[in-house]
């Protein structure tokens, strides 16, 4: 599988620095597959893994379901951790869900919007 996903509404790519992937544009249930191959991926790393969401502009409830799912099957040595800006809403999202209280997810909210930068060679 590439390191790389695009369509019309999502593009995934690697972090350079840590084990993850980042995303940009809008996040739908349709992308579940895409999603979990990804994480799968960064995951056999054996590693914290990181998402950067401060590239999306929404993020479905389905999807973020995904992302909950992912940080469940993680052994309890490791995280996920969730780069997100408040405009998404996250925190209020996990706490309505009790989401907050699963210990290998991890929220980071005050983060400046990510920018598409093209890979080099």
């Amino acid at each position: 599988m590439s390191d790389y996903f695009i369509d019309d509404l999502m593009i995934i790519t690697p972090l350079g620095h840590a084990p993850g992937i980042r995303l940009f544009g809008q996040v739908t249930g349709a992308h579940a597959v895409p999603l979990t191959r990804a994480l799968i991926r960064c995951r056999g790393q054996h590693k914290d893994v990181t998402v950067d969401l401060t590239g999306i502009d929404y993020l479905s409830h389905s999807a973020l379901e995904t992302l909950v799912d992912a940080a469940r099957d993680l052994p309890s040595s490791l995280h996920l951790t969730l780069r997100a800006r408040p405009e998404l809403r996250l925190a209020a999202r996990f706490a309505a869900r009790g989401w907050h209280e699963i210990p290998g997810l991890h929220l980071s909210e005050d983060c400046a919007p990510a920018r598409m930068v093209a890979p080099t060679a």
